[in-house]
């Protein structure tokens, strides 16, 4: 927790490394060379070597997250520019080849490339994990059972991924569809205590089925070495306001549900195959989609849930001093998701190649560059 009794935040992202085609392009290692003497332990490799992950230090509110992010983005930028290269946020990349990237060269990549085969060498997506601390494991687990509701919520609007290989795929987040083949993945189980997930976890490890708990990939999970959720289910969104969002959204859904704890009033839970009806909805149509309303048992449009979402944490969001940041959901909800912005691109001009000059632009905008 933070001062105050806030919620603290980390937030992770994975950005795509690209050339003047606007095709992936593998340095990693000659970019960390680069970076960590300005960022530190903030930038890491990723299995693929086309892909740069950044995290933030341990904040204190979305405002904080939004300056590192960003200094990280234009430092990554600054330091690619004069190889010709650049970097660009989806959860897919519109264009370029699985199977012609190069994975890293390191022990752990190696070892899950030998156990999963293709499934691992088709990992070229990209995504949005947000840490939210929770010291209490027991709070912890609850929070997770009741937040899993909002995961198809905070995908639809994360939504960045409709192309594959260079195909318009028909979806909204294909990283979902690609990311599913992984075992121990989607939505969690109902967990009765935090004993009960630390006996999954044992077991696993026992049998030799995983080597720790890095390995189960839920898109919310009980994080097995900080005291935190993390949220994994979103796409890479493009824009940096729609990540701090997103993350704003997480952190305040936590805040509500602890304080609807905090005096006695529970949050239904619902089993996870119905969550998975509505994580199906999302990944296929985004917020054009209709959600089912489980209460209601009937469906109902992304958009109004959406807004819906918004009043149900208006009364956290202030104390969090994230108001500005939940509330560009509004312009999420005007001008689309970064899918909807690049099928759009793709309608107007018939060519996904533009689709990629898009990305990379609103990744790092020119009036940021020219202000930094």
């Amino acid at each position: 927790m933070s001062r105050g009794g806030l919620l603290t935040i980390g937030v992770e992202e994975e950005y795509q490394i690209i050339d003047e085609t606007g095709e992936l392009h593998s340095h990693i290692d000659t970019l960390l060379a680069k970076a960590e003497p300005r960022l530190g332990e903030k930038v890491k490799r990723e299995m693929m070597q086309s892909v740069v992950e950044v995290g933030t230090t341990i904040c204190e509110d979305v405002d904080e997250a939004r300056a590192q992010l960003g200094e990280m983005r234009q430092t990554l930028a600054e330091l690619l520019q004069p190889e010709g290269l650049r970097i660009a946020c989806a959860g897919t990349h519109p264009t370029s080849r699985w199977d012609t990237q190069q994975i890293t060269d390191h022990d752990r990549y190696k070892m899950l490339e030998e156990e999963l085969q293709d499934v691992v060498r088709a990992l070229v997506i990209f995504g949005l994990h947000v840490h939210v601390a929770i010291p209490d494991k027991e709070l912890r687990v609850g929070v997770l059972n009741e937040a899993r509701y909002f995961l198809p919520h905070l995908l639809a609007l994360s939504t960045s991924s409709p192309f594959w290989m260079g195909r318009n795929t028909g979806l909204k987040s294909y990283r979902s569809v690609i990311w599913s083949n992984f075992p121990r993945t989607g939505i969690p189980p109902d967990l009765g205590s935090y004993d009960e997930y630390e006996n999954y976890v044992d077991l696993l490890v026992k049998t030799g089925s995983i080597d720790n708990g890095k390995k189960i990939w839920w898109d919310l999970r009980a994080h097995p070495s900080f005291p935190t959720l993390e949220f994994r289910v979103c796409d890479m969104p493009t824009r940096l306001d729609e990540t701090i969002c997103l993350a704003a959204l997480m952190q305040a859904i936590c805040a509500k549900l602890l304080q609807l704890r905090s005096r006695n009033l529970g949050f239904r839970k619902y089993m996870p195959a119905l969550i998975a009806e509505n994580k199906w909805r999302a990944i296929r149509y985004g917020i054009d989609g209709n959600l089912i309303d489980f209460g209601k048992q009937a469906e109902v449009p992304m958009r109004e849930l959406a807004l819906e979402l918004l009043e149900f944490v208006d009364d956290v969001v202030d104390d969090l001093g994230s108001r500005k940041a939940v509330e560009y959901v509004h312009t999420i909800l005007a001008e689309g998701t970064s899918a909807d912005r690049q099928l759009r691109v793709l309608r107007e001009t018939g060519d996904v190649h533009k689709v990629v000059e898009m990305l990379a632009g609103e990744t790092v905008p020119a009036t940021q560059r020219a202000r930094d």
